[in-house]
């Protein structure tokens, strides 16, 4: 039945809430997360309309984090209720490059859908960076809730004349980022405070850069006020709000990110308006245990009337979800027939390539033919895609699209490029392939604005690869296949130079034994 399902499905999140263990050798240093316990009304993993409208969401942020951009926002109206929309953002740190940016934001965007997709509302913060997203639009809000509080362990021996120091660059901190860049809201500071012995501290202060300089400092003092309750006496502490957040450390942090220290278990995680799941406040890491008892209690609270009402809902959801497949499989069988039960799995969603190529952007943009368009993707798991987007006076056809696809998703060889998916809905006419960095032969063969000419071994290998290739096609492969339309402009090299034949919209299937064949028109090249 689907309700035990719904059951199962939400005891099982309401175990994966709590944080993993960071692993020493991960490039990014995940923090913690905070999941909300207001739900979808779902029966699986899979089948929820905000769940689909989430992971479109999620490939967008993930799309979006490249080049020097730190921070974006993106929204998702809901696909079949406008209920179900979704708003989210990321923030990278002010001094992080852009590779480590990537990083974190991918493998933030990856568990907060493994382990928060069911909820309506969830914050994720690593060293790096942070992302949230909610069913509300909370953009130029500040947000102070839920947050994320911990200390260093480290003692000082005359309190009051370091807080009084430290509060004092804490706030010139403040002042410097919310006054500073509109594009980031980053500022950092040393200053020399006396304990036993004089030593430098460092402060880092940021806000999200949607928000007003008023709003930012008004969320950095109310950060800077939380430092009372959790770390007086301490060498150095930390507080996040999905707003701001800001940080004092006995040893530098910023730019060392390598050798961040690794951060201590939150000593104080609380919330209001029970807008995320509510956590139990304690300054003590003895009373952890406690804790995660109360977190557990309130959890069963929260779970069982939330799956009473997911039991009335979930069987209009699921009829509802199945018809909507139902049009999707319908547009399959038309255009595909019998192979359309083998083709499914490959079949994509044009939201979500529209969110990978982040709205067919300029920027992802690398080329074009008489077919249309094609564009650079990444997809929410940060496989690189090229997208070949049909136009609608293309020259290659309905025809053509089918015959492309019904061929080379029953084709693989290292020297032809891998076949993803595709995407056919309305208008729109999709292939989906693995990215090849070096663009096409002819590229590197006839363009006078192009690389270094080919050398003689990358040359003899091209043309034994490509040789490989049509071998494969006429003889290896279950099917024998004459391409049809071989030319150097379909045939791409990765970044190892080795060939990959495209292209396949003009090839036909003969009997694998036929030598001989004949054509009523002539096509190709």
């Amino acid at each position: 039945m689907p309700s035990y399902n719904i059951l199962f499905f939400f005891i099982l999140i309401s175990f994966l809430r709590f944080p993993p263990t960071k692993t020493e050798d991960s490039i990014a240093i995940y923090l913690y997360k905070i999941c909300s316990n207001t739900t979808t009304t779902t029966i699986s993993n899979n089948n929820s309309a905000f769940q689909f409208d989430l992971r479109t969401l999620l490939t967008s942020l993930s799309s979006k984090a490249t080049g020097d951009t730190q921070f974006s926002t993106s929204t998702v109206i809901g696909s079949t209720n406008p209920s179900d929309s979704v708003y989210g953002l990321f923030m990278c740190k002010g001094d992080d490059d852009s590779q480590l940016c990537q990083q974190c934001i991918g493998d933030a965007t990856l568990q907060l859908f493994s382990e928060c997709s069911l909820s309506k509302q969830a914050v994720i913060w690593y060293d790096e960076c942070m992302v949230r997203y909610s069913n509300r639009n909370f953009f130029s809000a500040v947000d102070t809730q839920p947050k994320f509080v911990y200390l260093n362990p480290l003692n000082v021996s005359n309190p009051e004349s370091f807080l009084h120091l430290v509060y004092k660059a804490m706030n010139a901190t403040a002042d410097e980022a919310a006054s500073g860049d509109e594009k980031i809201k980053y500022a950092t500071k040393e200053v020399t405070v006396s304990d036993s012995e004089s030593h430098t501290i460092y402060i880092q202060a940021q806000c999200t850069p949607d928000l007003s300089p008023r709003d930012c400092r008004t969320c950095l003092s109310d950060a800077i006020g939380e430092f009372p309750k959790c770390c007086v006496a301490k060498k150095g502490g930390r507080v996040m709000y999905p707003s701001c957040n800001i940080r004092y450390e006995p040893d530098p942090f910023y730019h060392t990110i390598s050798t961040s220290p690794t951060p201590a278990p939150p000593l104080v995680s609380a919330t209001t308006n029970n807008t995320y799941s509510p956590q139990t406040q304690t300054t003590s890491p003895s009373r952890s245990t406690e804790k995660q008892s109360n977190r557990g209690r309130t959890i069963i609270l929260i779970v069982v009337p939330a799956v009473i009402l997911v039991m009335l809902f979930s069987f209009g959801c699921y009829f509802l979800k199945r018809k909507a497949r139902k049009s999707h499989l319908t547009i399959l069988r038309e255009n595909f027939g019998k192979e359309s039960a083998t083709l499914e799995p490959l079949q994509f969603d044009f939201p979500i390539i529209e969110a990978a190529t982040n709205n067919f952007s300029q920027e992802n943009y690398i080329g074009k033919g008489g077919f249309g368009k094609v564009y650079k993707g990444i997809l929410l798991d940060g496989q690189q895609i090229a997208v070949k987007r049909l136009s609608e006076t293309s020259k290659q056809g309905v025809d053509e699209f089918k015959n492309e696809v019904l061929l080379i998703a029953k084709l693989q060889h290292r020297n032809l490029v891998a076949f993803i998916g595709f995407c056919l809905e309305d208008q729109e006419k999709i292939l989906v392939y693995e990215y090849v960095p070096n663009k096409s032969l002819d590229y590197f063969l006839f363009d006078s604005q192009g690389p270094n000419p080919l050398s003689w071994d990358e040359r003899y290998n091209i043309i034994g690869g490509i040789a490989q290739g049509i071998i494969y096609l006429h003889e290896h492969s279950r099917l024998k296949v004459i391409h049809r339309d071989l030319k150097p402009s379909n045939v791409l090299l990765d970044e190892n130079m080795i060939p990959k034949i495209s292209d396949f919209g003009l090839a036909r299937i003969v009997e694998i034994n036929q030598d001989q064949g004949s054509t009523n028109r002539i096509v190709g090249t």
